[in-house]
């Protein structure tokens, strides 16, 4: 009879576990705290669509913490870039998550963090899809429209050559300029909600994009950089809210440069070194943060 109860009582347990974790129908978006990188986490139902994976595993327990227990796929995950502050801890990711889509740049760069990446995203089987500027992605009630890069980058070939040297993929799909000006831009839509997600890009590729207007959520640009967020692009932007991914780093990021031309926008800051994990919840009129 003891055991019985004991059963009883641990099931009683996970249904109401399960009942709490069952996801509303407001859009979360999640600035994980994953040190100096990037990954953000956007959640809508049983949709989930990640961003970059950090420099690290740390990646894992914010999606712990924000999934459903029991949900173990995610529907697309974008790699901005193939920087190992944003690639790395996407090796864990499919090796723990089924993916379904995935959004990324044919583009290699030789290091051991993409070629582990790339092993892993070739047996996940995952659908691949390179963007392009004006291409829009929908999932749910989310949508992503793409403003960079201006058109596919790099050689499909590099998801295909399982069985090629390092050498014939590098020359198939290396890239020689700066790899942070490749990040794939998108602006996501929720109803009368936006969040610009910028990855790494520069002022000069700001300066590129076609169509930026004002939105609500601003993911600063390389954590910072003095050699982002420009003046004219934040004009353009005006966001009521500036979010800095960023770590302890040798860098100087945040620089005191873009803080200031953030405050100069009136835009509240939030940094993920010092708030931590940082979560906005908009049902599609309002939205509000949390840290």
């Amino acid at each position: 009879m003891k055991k019985i109860l004991a059963f009883l009582s641990i099931l009683a347990s996970l249904i109401w576990l399960a009942v709490f974790s069952f996801p509303d129908k407001d859009l979360h978006l999640i600035f994980c705290d994953v040190g100096q990188g990037d990954a953000i986490l956007v959640q809508k139902g049983s949709n989930q669509i990640l961003i970059d994976g950090g420099p690290d595993e740390q990646v894992l327990e914010c999606l712990s913490d924000n999934l459903p227990f029991w949900d173990r796929n995610i529907e697309m995950v974008v790699l901005t870039h193939a920087d190992s502050d944003h690639v790395t801890g996407l090796i864990s990711v499919l090796e723990r998550y089924n993916v379904e889509y995935f959004v990324i740049n044919n583009i290699a760069k030789d290091t051991d963090q993409f070629w582990r990446f790339r092993e892993n995203l070739i047996k996940e089987g995952a659908k691949i899809y390179n963007p392009k500027a004006g291409e829009e992605i929908k999932i749910a009630d989310i949508n992503f429209t793409v403003l960079w890069p201006e058109e596919e980058l790099g050689n499909p070939l590099v998801w295909e050559l399982v069985s090629e040297v390092k050498e014939s993929i590098l020359g198939a799909a290396s890239y020689s300029g700066d790899l942070n000006e490749t990040s794939v831009v998108l602006r996501l839509n929720f109803g009368d909600f936006c969040a610009l997600l910028v990855g790494d890009i520069g002022a000069e590729t700001e300066s590129q994009l076609d169509k930026v207007t004002p939105c609500q959520v601003l993911k600063v640009p390389h954590h910072g950089s003095k050699y982002s967020s420009s003046e004219e692009f934040l004009n353009h932007v005006k966001p009521d809210l500036a979010v800095i991914c960023v770590g302890k780093n040798s860098f100087g990021h945040p620089t005191e440069e873009v803080l200031d031309r953030l405050e100069s926008t009136g835009a509240k800051i939030l940094r993920t070194d010092q708030n931590g994990e940082i979560e906005i919840v908009s049902d599609g009129k309002k939205w509000s943060y949390r840290d």
